[in-house]
């Protein structure tokens, strides 16, 4: 892509997020232009005050004036409130669509849209937080230079009119500094790209440790992990002070060149025949012209953020393609008046007659040419040591894994997409660890899908959690807390095991979903889902699942 096409792609993608309330956006974009070409009226009446202060003294349109003055101010501090009000609102709703597409991306199982996270948690939080603003902070940018252009070209006009020496003496080097900005851009562009992924590293760190706060006490590691904290802490600081800094540096040095260069217009311009109102508007109109470098340097830098944040933003959704873009597409919202998305239409339920696996392969898994045959109403238990692959192959089965190869089919039919294809009602997925929200244990079974009590009764009643459901203290309204503290590590499995069961998948698939489990318990989870008739593979050693398995897998030799 060349340099002209990737800036016509920035702007277009820029303008595609600005479009999702563009009603909003853009009548709030032409009162702040307006608000910027304002300085013109109250300049020019400015003007004309001290003119008539100069040739008739305290004269009656002296009066009439300053009264118009101060409407004036009044008038247009009215204007820019009115246009904040729309403006703000369209950029808002334009971060919101940016964050809305990524966590769909991040949360879409398989299908166009899925996409990759390479990134941790805390750094793809920080990504989701800051880095929409930054993107849309190219916009800001844009209407600030385009407001001060407006202003500058009108204002030119009447200064060259009145004394061209002066107007050239003080527009000229504006203009030169303007240019000047953009050999800086790329510096500005490096520090906050350091300083962004500075931050990212201090909150995928936190989230780590906190992720991993038991450990760290029973190790009595918490020295360490404050250093390190210290470490990473400096680095951002020192990051973000030369993000600051520089900006600052830009900002300052248009400022106080532009100073000098309107001052000696003015000197010119005094050493003319000019009266006192002619110089009110150099002086008027010189000062607000200083703003228009600055505001092309705030474009030069607010570009250089916008190529780090969306790049950013790129890793954690999908590529975009001839069909759309992923980052900046529009979908339902009810913000400023959007609808709500509409329901997602389940998959047709597809029954399940055999599953074959056929030399599935993850060579960085360990797992080579793999082959399972799995028929309805049977137990298939994937065992081995610690690192063999269990866990590796249950996923790269249900396509939240990258294979190098193999393929699976589903009654004799290729599965291309697997990730978007094995969802409930054809698969549900148990992982190791157990993700529950800081809800009610109802909500948590249900993950927002329309399943009555009955259906959650059967399912609690299959996991053989329903006389520990009894037990709580609100049966299935009871607040599981945070990540389900609450509940103990074995309760939490098998409230994991019912919220797949509830949706009477074709095929289930569980990892070790009985590890925490007494051997009592154990025993009933196996039997009730052999009497219902599911169809199971589960990664285990337990003695109990392998000996009621119809097929047992041993990797790892």
């Amino acid at each position: 892509m060349t340099h002209r096409a990737r800036m016509m792609h920035r702007e277009r993608r820029m303008v595609r997020l600005a479009n999702y309330r563009g009603r909003w956006y853009w009548s709030g974009t032409i009162g702040w232009i307006l608000w910027f070409v304002s300085p013109l009226v109250p300049g020019w009446l400015t003007s004309r005050t001290f003119a008539e202060l100069e040739r008739n003294g305290a004269s009656s349109n002296l009066w009439v004036l300053c009264i118009a003055l101060a409407a004036s101010e009044i008038v247009f501090a009215w204007w820019i409130f009115v246009a904040h009000r729309r403006y703000m609102p369209g950029v808002e709703a334009a971060k919101s669509l940016a964050r809305a597409n990524v966590l769909s991306g991040q949360l879409a199982s398989g299908g166009p849209t899925a996409a990759q996270r390479s990134v941790p948690v805390g750094d793809a939080l920080v990504r989701l937080r800051d880095d929409p603003f930054d993107t849309l902070f190219l916009i800001d940018t844009w209407v600030d230079m385009a407001g001060s252009a407006l202003f500058g070209g009108i204002a030119a006009w009447f200064l060259l009119r009145i004394d061209v020496w002066a107007a050239v003496v003080g527009i000229g080097p504006l203009l030169l500094i303007g240019l000047g900005n953009y050999a800086l851009g790329n510096v500005a562009r490096r520090y906050r790209s350091k300083a962004r992924a500075s931050s990212s590293t201090v909150s995928a760190f936190l989230a780590a440790a906190f992720e991993a706060s038991l450990t760290v006490k029973v190790n009595g590691a918490q020295p360490a992990v404050l250093r390190r904290l210290d470490e990473y802490n400096a680095r951002r600081a020192k990051a973000a002070v030369k993000d600051d800094v520089w900006n600052d540096i830009i900002w300052t040095v248009n400022s106080s060149s532009a100073d000098i260069f309107v001052g000696l217009a003015l000197v010119v311009a005094a050493r003319g025949s000019l009266d006192a109102g002619e110089v009110t508007l150099f002086a008027v109109y010189l000062l607000n012209l200083v703003w228009l470098p600055m505001r092309v340097g705030g474009v030069i830098i607010g570009r250089r953020r916008y190529d780090v944040s969306i790049h950013r933003l790129d890793d954690l959704v999908a590529p975009a393609t001839l069909q759309g873009d992923p980052l900046t597409d529009h979908r339902p919202m009810p913000i400023l008046g959007g609808r709500p998305a509409p329901p997602v239409a389940r998959p047709e339920r597809e029954r399940l007659a055999v599953l074959e696996v056929r030399g599935l392969t993850a060579a960085s898994r360990g797992l080579n040419s793999v082959d399972l045959h799995v028929e309805r109403e049977t137990l298939t238990i994937i065992s081995g040591p610690v690192g063999s692959g269990k866990t590796s192959l249950l996923r790269a089965i249900i396509g939240q894994l990258t294979i190098d190869e193999g393929e699976v089919l589903w009654n004799g039919r290729l599965i291309d997409d697997r990730a978007a294809f094995f969802i409930p009602p054809q698969c549900a997925y148990v992982a190791q660890v157990p993700r529950l929200f800081a809800e009610s244990l109802a909500d948590n079974l249900r993950l927002g899908h329309q399943i009555d009590h009955a259906q959650l009764a059967a399912a609690v009643h299959l996991a053989a959690f329903d006389s520990d459901v009894a037990d709580l203290p609100n049966g299935m309204d009871t607040m599981v807390g945070a990540r389900g503290v609450r509940l103990s590590g074995g309760q939490a499995q098998r409230a994991a095991g019912a919220r797949a069961l509830a949706h009477a998948p074709e095929l289930l698939v569980l990892d070790d979903l009985t590890s925490a489990l007494d051997v009592e318990t154990e025993l009933a989870v196996w039997d009730r889902l052999r009497a219902a008739g599911y169809t199971v593979i589960a990664a285990s050693n337990r003695p109990a699942a392998i000996e009621r398995a119809d097929t047992v897998i041993h990797l790892g030799g």
